[in-house]
């Protein structure tokens, strides 16, 4: 069988078993790891729910510390309270009334908090209290109370006068003090006669049945218990009454207000919680028993393991269906593909490897068929489109037979030429088949909702069929001009690229695209007549004129100024030449020989002196003028061969004024005399005029002919060098004469004798 060829390590059953098996483990290692984690586990939600029930104690019994807080500092401040404690003895009797009206006042607000049992007024100089129900003197009033107050009348009676205050006669403002197992909220009344005396105290008995209650609604574990206990850890509230503790240990966190601890109480380890009150110096601890939750934890681990027994033994069957279920497909494809890999492959990878590569390599072969296609149809388009524009038709074939072989996207008889001229910007633009390639794709995506638009390239530019919509046809112009707008725009920004369009008119029919190319080439051509490139269309060109503005007497006068050195009036003579031409509409042809013209005149202006034939080649001004495209172009150009040409005339000029061109030249003769290339040319080239002119300039300011003082020069020293005793072909050689001969023959000339002679009678 063909899954014989597969080693079995590599085989994809080995490898499903593998993972099955993993798969499997799984839910082993992760009891395990729950096993372990436990304890970790239990005491976490422990701790999370002592936090949560003991922030839930602390919120609700400081929010109704809070309330009677208040209840005392509204009381404070109240009138009525103020009236009754500023009575003196004398005007008790006369003020029943405001008495009366005080005690009213604290019905009222004992009716609105029921978190206290009773408000009561003590003043200190009637020694009486009064409050929400009865008026009577402290004695009384601890006789009445005697079993609330839980303490002797004189202990009492001084913590309502504040003696136990210390010696720093600070009054304090709120505080809770305890009666025997009731808490008292107290607030002092300082006088303002000094700092040490109280006008009085407000008493506010906390309700102990209310706050009980509370605890008993938040404790959610039936075994557990809920206290409040003062900074010295006397328990004020709890909510379980039959417990025995007088203080209930924790563990101290240093600064932190909250903070959880296992501890042994009474021979169960316990968790105990605490937090501290935002209002008062209280704290709220719970206490409770972790084996309940351990409870859960021996839940959870018996769950575990019989979860793992039930993966072994439903794990291994499944592991054994699934593998054998799944490998019958993967044996199908193995079965249809293994005709296009060889044995020896199939050794080496798995089967899904082996599918997947045989898989991507027809995938690949698909792609790659359907890719030359592409490329051939974008090349047959490309050469058919070029055949249409040349005015190449195959005859007998319709528009949508046409369209359906080379599939062009072609609904109508309606077609226009477009010519794109695209320049990039700088060095780093792309290259003209990617320039091609960009714009073509771009314009297509702005132009093809409503027209088909095929390329080609003619003679280097990018060229357009366009398949006008017979719905469009009125407006086919705009909808092209808006599309380029923002293309221009798009590929100024993203490429760099500068792009001038020259369209066709509208034509009917395959045949007419020849004449539609021909239109749009003499759109193109057009924009040389423009200041700035620019899109342009065939219909948009006027009726040319064929007037000839360059006269034979405007020539010489150009020539002149250009003799003259004259380069401002030689320049706004240019512009105004131009200006005759570019304003008059004339023919691309036409243009072309004014420049030529122009050019050549500028040329028969450069002296003669200078080497014309020379400059010519240096400039090159013909080549330099055809590459021009736009009007500012040819100015540009002109302007500078008019510069250069002034430029020679004024250099002509200066050395016909200037009187010491004859020193310069016996001075340069006297430096170069040893020199066998020495001549009147080189002369003329190192002073860059003419050799005959340089020769007329030399004879006029010396007197002597140029040829003639080179040689005299050379005579006299090789004259010198006879006296010396030079041989004569070293003498030769040393004055710049190219052969002992020649050498003999002009010094004969000269001196009348010959070099040896002269040499002998010296």
């Amino acid at each position: 069988m063909n899954q014989k060829r597969f080693v079995f390590s590599r085989s994809v059953t080995f490898k499903w078993i593998v993972s099955y098996s993993v798969i499997m483990l799984i839910p082993l290692i992760v009891s395990a790891i729950i096993y372990l984690q436990t304890k970790q586990i239990v005491e976490y939600e422990i701790e999370r729910a002592g936090n949560a029930m003991l922030k839930q104690m602390q919120n609700t019994i400081d929010s109704e510390i809070n309330q009677a807080e208040k209840m005392a500092m509204q009381l404070s401040i109240h009138s009525d309270v103020n009236k009754y404690l500023n009575l003196t003895p004398a005007e008790e009797k006369t003020q029943s009334f405001q008495i009366y009206e005080t005690r009213q006042e604290l019905s009222k607000y004992k009716a609105t908090n029921d978190f206290i049992n009773g408000i009561y007024l003590y003043s200190s100089s009637l020694d009486k209290i009064l409050t929400d129900e009865t008026y009577t003197d402290s004695q009384t009033f601890y006789e009445i109370y005697q079993q609330m107050i839980g303490m002797p009348y004189a202990d009492w009676l001084s913590l309502l006068k504040n003696e136990n205050a210390g010696g720093n006669g600070l009054v304090p403002i709120i505080e809770f003090k305890r009666w025997d197992t009731n808490v008292v909220l107290m607030k002092p009344f300082s006088s303002a006669g000094g700092e040490h005396s109280l006008r009085g105290t407000l008493m506010l008995p906390l309700n102990g049945s209310k706050i009980q209650n509370m605890l008993k609604n938040v404790d959610w574990v039936n075994n557990g218990d809920v206290y409040i206990v003062d900074r010295n850890n006397q328990i004020l509230f709890q909510n379980n009454s039959l417990a025995n503790l007088q203080t209930v240990p924790y563990t101290e966190t240093g600064d932190k207000r909250a903070g959880t601890s296992f501890l042994n109480i009474a021979g169960t380890e316990n968790m105990v919680s605490f937090i501290d009150s935002d209002t008062t110096n209280w704290k709220y601890i719970s206490v409770f028993p972790s084996s309940v939750f351990w409870e859960k934890a021996r839940e959870i681990r018996n769950l575990n393991l019989i979860g793992l027994l039930l993966c072994f033994l439903v794990g291994g069957a499944i592991i054994y269906y699934f593998a054998r279920k799944n490998y019958n497909p993967v044996r199908e494809l193995v079965n249809m593909f293994s005709g296009a890999k060889d044995e020896q492959t199939q050794r080496v990878l798995d089967e899904f490897s082996f599918i997947r590569e045989s898989a991507l390599a027809t995938i690949r072969e698909r792609d790659d068929i359907n890719n030359r296609q592409f490329r051939q149809l974008r090349v047959l388009q490309t050469y058919y489109l070029a055949r249409l524009l040349k005015g190449q038709v195959e005859e007998g074939m319709s528009m949508e037979e046409t369209a359906k072989l080379h599939h062009f996207d072609w609904d109508s008889e309606n077609f226009a030429v477009l010519l794109f001229y695209i320049q990039g910007e700088g060095e780093g633009s792309p290259s003209t088949n990617l320039s091609n390639f960009i714009v073509s794709n771009i314009i297509m995506d702005f132009t093809g909702e409503h027209h088909g638009l095929s390329f080609t390239e003619m003679d280097g530019m990018l060229a357009a069929v366009k398949n006008i919509s017979s719905e469009r046809s009125a407006n086919w112009k705009e909808d092209i001009e808006e599309a380029l707008a923002k293309t221009l725009e798009f590929i100024d920004r993203k490429y760099g690229l500068q792009i001038v369009m020259a369209g066709s008119e509208l034509h009917m029919g395959l045949n007419s695209l020849h004449q539609g190319y021909l239109q749009a080439l003499e759109a193109q051509e057009y924009r040389l007549v423009l200041e700035e490139n620019m899109s342009i269309w065939y219909g948009e060109i006027e009726p040319q004129e064929t007037g000839y503005y360059l006269s034979i007497n405007d020539e010489v006068v150009f020539i002149n100024l250009i003799r003259s050195g004259e380069f401002d009036k030689a320049s706004a003579m240019v512009d105004a030449i131009l200006e005759q031409f570019f304003g008059s509409q004339v023919s691309i042809d036409l243009v072309r020989y004014a420049m030529i013209d122009l050019t050549s005149s500028i040329m028969k202006a450069v002296p003669q002196e200078t080497q014309r034939s020379k400059l010519w080649e240096e400039w090159r001004p013909m080549k330099r003028l055809l590459v021009c495209s736009t009007r500012g172009e040819f100015r540009q150009e002109l302007m500078e061969l008019t510069r250069m040409a002034c430029s020679k005339a004024n250099e002509k000029l200066a050395l016909m004024s200037n009187t010491g061109i004859g020193e310069e030249v016996s001075v340069y003769v006297k430096d170069k005399y040893a020199d066998m290339n020495l001549s009147v040319s080189m002369i003329g080239a190192h002073f860059g005029i003419t050799p005959q002119y340089v020769s007329r300039l030399f004879k006029e300011q010396i007197g002597q002919g140029l040829h003639d003082y080179i040689s005299q020069i050379r005579t006299t020293e090789a004259k010198i060098l006879l006296q010396e005793g030079v041989t004569i072909e070293e003498i030769s050689s040393r004055v710049g004469f190219s052969s002992s001969s020649a050498f003999i023959r002009v010094f004969k000339k000269y001196e009348g004798i010959t070099p040896g002679r002269f040499k002998n009678l010296q």
